[in-house]
């Protein structure tokens, strides 16, 4: 079945504390919030468009713009900075050619993003939305290649 939009925000009532679950659904569905959805989110929850974009701005795994061909996120939590999230981050930079943050380029995409709550499983690098755990500078090939060549 066809999921709409609306046919997604009419699993949730139009209140306030379901909002962020709304968010997370739509996003999850679609990849991404645009503009046009989150008019329709603000209607539905009859809140200003503003406070829509305010609320999915703030969470790192609801998208408010169409995603890169390859999006990783690195988690930056103290734990998976302590068992080598930065020398993973390292060498996903490297074999990419793309630094975290380079908003230019039109293939991949690099965040380093906050604790995910997943904190024995670090370090945690996430691939359009799949997430790999305890992940080692030498797993960070292996990765790249199951995304790159699929």
């Amino acid at each position: 079945m066809y999921k709409t939009v609306e046919k997604i925000l009419l699993e949730f009532d139009p209140e306030i504390k379901n909002l962020l679950l709304a968010l997370k659904k739509i996003s999850a569905s679609f990849e991404f919030i645009n503009e046009s959805d989150a008019q329709k989110v603000a209607d539905y929850f009859q809140i200003p468009l503003s406070k829509v974009f305010e609320t999915a701005s703030f969470y790192d795994l609801i998208k408010t713009e169409k995603q890169r061909h390859l999006a990783i996120q690195v988690c930056s939590g103290a734990n998976c900075v302590v068992g080598g999230a930065s020398r993973v981050l390292k060498e996903i930079e490297n074999q990419l050619g793309v630094r975290a943050g380079d908003e230019f380029n039109k293939n991949a995409k690099i965040e380093i993003i906050s604790c995910l709550g997943m904190c024995g499983e670090g370090p945690i690098v996430i691939v359009n939305g799949k997430i790999h755990t305890r992940v080692s500078p030498h797993d960070v090939d292996n990765i790249l290649k199951s995304y790159i060549n699929s």
